[in-house]
This record gives structure tokens, C-alpha cells and sequence, in this order.
């Protein structure tokens, strides 16, 4: 992990708010302050002062808990607002 933090940082992104997806599978998206909207093909997140918007197919929600998600499905884009 700490591999991950040293490339967010050399790219200026926040750590605390970061997202990883894995094709076919899903995504892990940390510093969620929560879900705006749902649908099985784009969920939209508050995270921190930028909206983030989650497109695929078959989309759910697998858990939240403390800012930390997991979407199940198929992602096939993530879109900062």
C-alpha cells in the first residue's frame, strides 16, 4: 500500500481519497461521504469536494462502512465532476 501512496503523491493526488478498479470485478473507492444516486449502470458518490460518477453494467453496492465502498459489477468508466 504504501507503494500506492508514493505514486498518488508523485502524481498530487490525495491519498485519502483515492479509487481502484478491477476490470471485470468491481472497485474499491475510499473517502466516500456517500452515495447520491444509484442505478445498475452509473452510481454517483460524494467524495470530499469533488463528485465522482461510476458507469458500468450490473452495478451494486457490496459494503460502506467508515468512507470506504466496494462496487460489484462491471465498471467501464469512473468520471470526476
Amino acid at each position: 500500500m504504501e507503494f500506492l501512496q508514493q505514486i498518488l503523491s508523485a502524481a498530487g493526488a490525495d491519498t485519502l481519497n483515492a479509487f481502484t478498479v478491477v476490470p471485470g470485478f468491481g472497485g474499491y473507492f475510499k473517502g466516500v461521504k456517500g452515495v447520491t444516486s444509484f442505478s445498475p449502470q452509473k452510481i454517483a458518490l460524494a467524495v470530499g469536494k469533488t463528485p465522482v460518477s461510476v458507469s458500468g453494467e450490473d452495478l451494486s453496492i457490496g459494503r460502506f462502512f467508515e468512507g470506504d465502498l466496494f462496487i460489484s459489477g462491471r465498471i467501464t468508466g469512473v468520471e470526476l465532476e
